[in-house]
Order: C-alpha cells, then sequence, then structure tokens
C-alpha cells in the first residue's frame, strides 16, 4: 500500500472542446497508479476511437503481459503528440502501438475556409506527428509499432474517395519511416480493404468507420503475426 503520492507529467487540457479532454482525468489517475506502483508496462496502445473501443484484453495479454490502453475517441494526431510523455513515456512500457490519423481528414469538410485543410496540408501534420512519437519513443528506448490507418467507407460524405486515397498515401510513408527509423509497421489496411485498394469492407463496420467484431479479429492477427515475425510475443 502506498503512503505518498508521486509526482507524474500531466499534460493538462487543451481547452478547445478537443476530444483529448475527455479522458484526460481518468488517464491521469490510471497513470498515477501505475507509476506510484512501479507496474511493468508491456504495451501502451494509443490513439483514436478505434483503439478506444478495442477490448484488448480479449485479445492479448495472456500470461504476465500487461497492457495500457490509452486511446480517445475523436482525438487527432497532434493531441496524441501533446499528451505522448503522459500516457506513454512515463509508463516506461517496452513497446508503443501507435494507430492515429482518420480524424485528421475531417478537416478536408471544415464548416469554414479557416477550419478547412487540404489533403496535402493534413498528411504533412499527421505524418510529422508520428515522426515525432517515434522519435519521442526510441529517445526513451521503447519500440514504437507503428499501424497503418484503416479505410472508410462513408459514401455520403463529398470526400470519401479523397479521404480514402490520401490514408493510403499516407500509409504508404508511414512504411517508410518505420523502415528507416527501425520501427515496426502493422499494415491493417491491405487486409481491411475493397478490391479497388481504397474503401473498408462493408462487412467489417456498421458505420463505415469503426469496426467490430470481425474487423477487430483481422487487426489483432495482423498486429501478433507482425511482432511473432519481430520475435515479439503479446
Amino acid at each position: 500500500m502506498t503512503t505518498k503520492r508521486v509526482e507524474t507529467v500531466k499534460p493538462g487540457y487543451f481547452g478547445t472542446a478537443a476530444a483529448a479532454d475527455s479522458r484526460r482525468g481518468e488517464f491521469d489517475f490510471g497513470n498515477e497508479v501505475i507509476i506510484a506502483h512501479e507496474v511493468p508496462v508491456d504495451f501502451v496502445f494509443i490513439g483514436d476511437s478505434i483503439t478506444h473501443m478495442w477490448e484488448l484484453n480479449a485479445y492479448f495479454g495472456r500470461g504476465s503481459r500487461f497492457i495500457v490502453n490509452r486511446g480517445i475517441g475523436g482525438d487527432i494526431s497532434n493531441h496524441v503528440l501533446r499528451r505522448f510523455d503522459a500516457d506513454v513515456i512515463q509508463l516506461k512500457p517496452k513497446h508503443v502501438v501507435i494507430k492515429i490519423g482518420v480524424n485528421n481528414f475531417w478537416a478536408l469538410d471544415g464548416a469554414t475556409t479557416e477550419q478547412r485543410k487540404t489533403a496535402e496540408q493534413i498528411t504533412t501534420g499527421l505524418v510529422n506527428d508520428i515522426q515525432g512519437m517515434v522519435k519521442k519513443a526510441k529517445d526513451h528506448e521503447i519500440k514504437p509499432v507503428i499501424c497503418s490507418i484503416l479505410p472508410t467507407n462513408l459514401p455520403q460524405s463529398g470526400n470519401n474517395r479523397i479521404r480514402n486515397t490520401t490514408i493510403r498515401s499516407v500509409n504508404e510513408q508511414l512504411q517508410r519511416i518505420a523502415n528507416e527509423q527501425g520501427a515496426i509497421f502493422v499494415d491493417y489496411h491491405s487486409r481491411m480493404v475493397t478490391e479497388d485498394g481504397i474503401q473498408l469492407r462493408e462487412e467489417l463496420a456498421d458505420d463505415g468507420l469503426h469496426p467490430h467484431v470481425l474487423g477487430y479479429d483481422i487487426m489483432a492477427h495482423a498486429l501478433r503475426e507482425t511482432l511473432e515475425y519481430k520475435g515479439i510475443q503479446i
């Protein structure tokens, strides 16, 4: 039993109705417990709703491996980068599984000119943010695992095709970054996309965005297979 609280890193609140604020208190308290009790962490998963909603312990963590989920529904890459020190680095995991980016693309549909971004602008910011996460992880001897962004199947969106073609391009850049930086790249995209290489297969998500059990089964298999190839058990 602890008798004194420990100092922890807290990123604070973003203050702009940011999705990242929605679980901040929960994560700050959880991080404090892990640190105070010196719990050895094997994997931190960090990302958006697809990570948030993933029932990780149903797939992984058998035996003594300890897995922490730090996904936040609606989160974007620059906010993940800002909370990376708190939700990854200070927990000292052996590995960090990074899957973020799809929410960045809602800026294609920005309501105003100020809010709207081009595919090129989104790509540059997203790739730079993930490179920043990889550097932070490596600087602290944490093995980064970069996961591809999933395709979407949202025909009601006028930017469905440009979003999906840009996601495919970003994934190619992420794979190059992984190769150059000695990170691990996990390709969910090619296993979940339609034959045209663009859209998410209809049978993998009810809403065209968030995978249900069939989608998560594919993701879990891809992650486990990729890590096992590198000699890592999850």
